[in-house]
């Protein structure tokens, strides 16, 4: 987020020789930061791991030997992701997107791999780690040379572009850790709440994170190198248009899954845990429901943010959408206290939905902020247009919703597979059949899309 606009405005400039030294400079200190930090965390795990895992490791000193020894050969891999991770961005950052998107695979096959050759031995899971951060890194050089990649030794904090990567760094660094710190104020506000509150809770957004992940991180990620180039070429007219035209992306594929976890969220949860983690504990399926249903509330808000964080990156600017995640993590908090230990206890409801329902309402407010903000920094947005298709969005899911609430209720006695395959099936059916009659410009281009991928097969 910090390297990949400084990285897009040397080109930008047409200057590729600073784009490559620039890339040359921030992955060796990337790599020798690692490197120390991996050094002295290994030097120190005996310590580090007593200090973290009291209870596993007290009166066992094989197994402190054991975790130490699996520590120490992973970190390896923590070094090799420090230089693949530049690459991803450097690709991502000259639109290239497959090898990145496979990398991720590789690690874990090899991993599996590991497993696999080792087995029983655990230490193979260690070292298949590392030779999958390995296959991470080495899939990618092949593409990283066809669009002109320069390795140098080049090692200088002087340089303009290292200077700004790292100034913009710092607020990145702080705001990736507001995200365990989200968890940690749910598990407080869960922590005095009824048995097994802390485990739905976690589950719940676990589950509605899911889908986050493909919509809102994959088309962030893609999104991104667009977004700081147009921003390096000050095309800000081009870069409203497309930011609107992403966020409604957002929407037209969020808003039917937030409907699925809200309506399906019982039979889903079942099909998913009840054979499992949950076998014979039907209320503790029923509080992942809850849980699922309110948090799914901000699947949306959650995917926007990961499309309006990116566009004010792609601005330099990492401090914004660091400040807002602070603002949220306190509301949340607030939130999460008055809904679940006043107004849900009052009414007799499940607590946890407060935490849920509080923590829904302080991510629409952060990303409504978020909007707000980028608004003004690029000076207006095509609200019309968003308003637009946000309208025609919001009628067909209603649609989709009567329909799936219906078949949830007369599929009650049916298996949960066949239950949530049918509805889910039927209302999504229903929403693009109304999308299409509402005219949602969304759906034709989707089709348009996948027709073009199909005559080309």
């Amino acid at each position: 987020s910090a390297y990949l606009p400084t990285f897009t405005a040397y080109f930008a400039r047409n200057d590729e020789k600073g784009a490559w030294r620039l890339f040359s400079a921030i992955t060796n200190l990337l790599v020798l930061a690692v490197t120390a930090i991996s050094i002295v965390t290994a030097l120190i795990a005996p310590w580090l791991v007593e200090l973290l895992y009291p209870e596993l490791v007290a009166g066992q000193p094989e197994l402190l030997a054991l975790t130490v020894a699996l520590m120490r050969v992973m970190l390896l891999s923590t070094i090799i992701f420090g230089a693949s991770g530049v690459v991803m961005a450097t690709l991502n950052a000259r639109q290239h997107f497959l090898m990145p998107a496979l990398a991720p695979i590789i690690y874990n096959l090899g991993i599996i791999l590991g497993g696999l050759l080792f087995a029983p031995n655990v230490m193979g899971l260690a070292i298949g780690a590392v030779v999958g951060a390995l296959g991470h890194l080495l899939i990618q050089l092949p593409m990283l040379r066809r669009v002109g990649g320069q390795y140098r030794p080049v090692l200088s904090l002087r340089l303009p572009g290292v200077r700004q990567v790292l100034w913009l760094m710092g607020p990145r660094v702080l705001g990736l850790s507001f995200s365990r710190l989200n968890q940690v104020a749910m598990s407080f506000l869960a922590g005095a709440l009824m048995l097994g509150s802390i485990r739905a809770l976690e589950l719940g957004w676990r589950l509605m994170f899911m889908p986050i992940s493909i919509i809102g991180q994959a088309i962030g990620i893609a999104a991104f190198p667009t977004f700081a180039a147009l921003a390096a070429q000050n095309a800000y007219q081009e870069m409203r248009r497309i930011l609107v035209d992403t966020l409604r992306l957002i929407f037209f594929l969020g808003l039917p899954i937030t409907v699925v976890f809200g309506l399906l969220g019982r039979p889903l949860v079942t099909l998913l845990l009840a054979y499992g983690v949950f076998r014979d504990e039907p209320d503790s399926i029923r509080l992942v429901a809850v849980a699922l249903a309110l948090y799914g509330l901000a699947l949306v808000a959650l995917s926007s943010i990961e499309i309006l964080s990116r566009a004010f990156y792609s601005l330099e600017d990492t401090w914004t959408p660091v400040i807002a995640g602070a603002l949220q993590i306190g509301l949340m908090v607030v939130l999460g206290l008055w809904l679940s230990r006043g107004i849900f206890a009052a009414r007799g409801w499940l607590p946890l939905g407060g935490v849920a329902l509080g923590a829904s309402i302080a991510n629409w407010l952060e990303a409504s902020v978020l909007l707000w903000l980028l608004r003004r920094k690029l000076h207006g947005l095509d609200g019309r247009h968003l308003a637009d298709g946000l309208s025609r969005m919001l009628g067909a899911t209603v649609a989709m919703a009567l329909v799936v609430a219906g078949l949830n209720w007369f599929l009650a006695d049916w298996h949960p597979l066949l239950a949530f395959g049918l509805a889910a099936a039927g209302g999504g059916l229903v929403y693009l059949i109304a999308a299409y009659l509402l005219g949602v410009a969304e759906l034709t281009q989707i089709s348009h899309l996948l027709l073009r991928r199909l005559r080309r097969k």
